[in-house]
């Protein structure tokens, strides 16, 4: 597509853009389609994730929820005010909304023209409204927080089709450094109110508001330094760091090799470098959770002021010789790391099935083994958690994990995001270049995801690198050596793959020396209980409230379905039922209609007798057919529109029907 700026659309190409959305959602190529970069990326990540394009409305948090999120992000929202209500005046009968999220893509505040307000009410366009990509597919708020960078979403190039009638522009406000999202400024409205500036009115905003937070950050950091300097004298010995509240290292004594050669510990050699345990934004009991296992707590002091907490203290005592002073704390016997007992890596994989316990038993004996490990299963099995498991049983646990999804990027992408590249490599490379994936895993775990979507002509590259150890940077001659071991993982057949010449012979025996495969859910049905009472004391954690109670019937309805999403749909699923419902109580007045079927399925006989057709209404029998069609295809909604003689974008809006229906059951109970 052609255009003045590659974040702003033209509004001239909505058909040609509709059309290639069309063929997109059917899997058919795309030659020479009129999408700009930045939104074909945008729909590859939605498909990766498994986004409905029929979705209608985003998830939403209640109204306390929200209260608590401004709470969290109460620095951002008080930056934030005083420019969104001068862009109120701005946009001031323009049928615009103008909305401030947090960095997690839920909307915290909220203005704009009436009538647009109650248009984006119907797409849960309003306080509490989730726009993150993997809920709401393309738009502005969560295509600007995956990109990391400002964009202009019109019309047909938003992914789900109930919010193809809107435009909107938004941009990312980032931390002091340029890398840590805070939160996101939009402008959007129906696509008749689309209007190019509005790309350059949110970006001047967001700086705006990073202008402000930056100025409170330093004021806050020089602060935190004048507190600190007399530990620097008092404990010049020993190992001395400063961290800010977002738990990012602000200034050190340069002893962290000596504590590294004596306690084991793994901390960051460059300012910048963050521990996230130490991130004060982090609840106490969510910072218990993140601690590593290396770091003792009696090291660690927050900075506390009349006005707040600055930041964190370490002070890391080291052995005879270092001279200075050891704190109060820290003179008593220090624990060594390895005298403390290690949590189980595995622990989090719940499940008693035989099909889990082999797969990670087979994990467990390959984790301290320096060897490639292939892991099977249909998308949703938890791929990742294995990865992660299998990387923190290893004898390197501390080293770093890096995730590579190779089917969310263009070709591309995904050769600067795995190999780097050097200033001028390319147009709108960075300054001084960037560091790719296997630079950033050096030393630890590369996992590769969906590595069998992979294209053919990158692949040779990626066998060199693990053939050689070395790694050059795009536009680059400079070897660099590394050292990863490389998990990876893909829900395809690759030897079918390799067979049928989509995939090198030769990286596939590179790759595949040992292989997991993760059984899906449907295969171990006594395990979904297991799960929703983990999820269910998780969540009551989460939302600070008791865990809920769960009617016999809504129990029935979770063990039949078939999740054909697996875990990640149970998670997602359930996640759903447990905030929508009241009284502390889970019954069938939130279930999707899908889960109401499956239960009603089960408490009716396995076939359905001849007579009985007469009695069923014929809507209630496509329903079956269309979710047994969706079963058996695994998901996979081209296979199960190709079962059912119809074409993907009827199935579709059938699948958009049936869950309107759920809906509308949940409303009128």
């Amino acid at each position: 597509m052609h255009s003045s700026h590659p974040m702003i659309p033209r509004a001239g190409n909505e058909n040609a853009v509709a059309d290639s959305w069309e063929r997109f959602v059917h899997d058919d190529p795309l030659v020479n389609a009129p999408v700009r970069d930045v939104v074909l990326e945008s729909w590859r990540r939605c498909r990766s994730e498994a986004v409905d394009p029929s979705r209608g409305r985003a998830p939403t948090a209640d109204e306390a929820w929200v209260r608590s999120l401004r709470e969290k992000h109460h620095s951002l929202h008080e930056a934030a005010r005083p420019v969104l209500d001068a862009m109120k005046e701005v946009l001031h009968e323009s049928g615009s909304i103008i909305m401030l999220t947090d960095p997690s893509g839920t909307i915290i505040d909220l203005h704009g023209d009436a009538r647009a307000r109650n248009a984006g009410e119907a797409v849960n366009l309003a306080q509490g409204g989730r726009w993150v990509e993997n809920a709401m597919g393309t738009n502005a708020i969560g295509t600007a927080i995956a990109a990391l960078k400002p964009v202009q979403i019109y019309a047909s190039e938003h992914y789900c089709l109930d919010v193809k009638r809107w435009t909107c522009a938004a941009a990312p406000i980032l931390d002091l450094t340029g890398t840590a999202l805070l939160g996101v400024v939009d402008v959007s409205g129906v696509k008749e109110t689309f209007h190019g500036h509005s790309l350059g009115l949110v970006m001047a905003a967001a700086k705006q508001i990073e202008a402000v937070l930056a100025s409170r950050e330093r004021d806050l950091h020089a602060r935190l330094l004048e507190h600190s300097m007399d530990s620097f004298v008092r404990f010049g010995g020993d190992c001395v760091m400063v961290f800010d509240r977002r738990g990012r290292l602000l200034k050190s004594n340069g002893r962290q090799h000596l504590a590294r050669e004596q306690h084991g510990v793994q901390l960051p050699a460059i300012t910048g470098g963050q521990v996230d345990a130490l991130d004060l934004d982090h609840s106490p009991d969510e910072r218990a959770v993140r601690m590593p296992l290396w770091l003792n707590r009696e090291w660690l002091q927050v900075v506390r002021t009349p006005s707040g907490e600055l930041g964190t203290m370490l002070v890391i005592p080291l052995g005879h010789g270092s001279g200075g002073q050891t704190p109060g704390v820290a003179a008593r016997e220090v624990r060594e790391p390895a005298s403390c007992p290690k949590a189980d890596p595995f622990a989090e994989i719940i499940g008693a099935s035989d099909a889990l316990v082999a797969a990670k038993a087979r994990a467990q004996r390959l984790a301290p083994l320096d060897l490639p490990v292939m892991l099977l299963g249909e998308t949703g099995v938890g791929k990742e958690v294995f990865a992660r498991a299998i990387h923190k049983a290893g004898v390197k646990p501390d080293a770093p994990f890096v995730a590579v999804n190779c089917g969310a990027l263009t070709r591309e992408l995904l050769a600067s995001e795995l190999f780097g590249y050097v200033e001028g490599a390319f147009t709108g490379a960075r300054r001084n270049g960037l560091p790719g994936k296997f630079e950033l895993a050096d030393g630890g775990v590369l996992f590769l995801d969906e590595i069998g979507e992979m294209p053919l002509d990158m692949q040779p590259h990626l066998l060199r690198v693990l053939q050689d150890g070395v790694v050059v940077r795009l536009g680059d001659t400079r070897e660099r050596r590394v050292s990863v071991r490389i998990i990876a993982a893909t829900n395809r057949d690759l030897r079918g793959e390799v067979a049928a010449g989509r995939f090198r012979e030769d990286l596939f025996h590179r790759l595949c020396v040992t292989s997991i495969r993760l059984p899906a859910l449907r295969e171990r049905p006594d395990d979904i209980s297991r799960i929703v009472d983990h999820l269910n004391a998780r969540l009551a954690q989460k939302y600070a409230c008791p865990a809920k109670r769960i009617t016999p019937e809504v129990v029935d309805a979770l063990l039949h379905y078939p999740w054909p999403g697996n875990v990640r749909e149970l998670q997602n699923v359930f996640e759903g039922l447990f905030a929508l419902s009241d009284n502390g109580l889970i019954d069938r007045s939130v279930l999707p209609e899908e889960l109401v079927s499956a239960g009603r399925k089960a408490a009716s006989p396995a076939a359905l007798p001849a007579a009985g057709l007469n009695g069923a209404r014929l809507e209630d029998l496509e329903q079956q057919a269309i979710l047994s069609a969706v079963s058996n295809a695994k998901g996979n909604i081209s296979q199960a529109a190709r079962a059912l003689g119809i074409s993907r974008s009827t199935l579709y809006v059938k699948l958009g029907i049936l869950r309107g229906r759920a809906d509308g059951l949940a409303h009128r109970h």
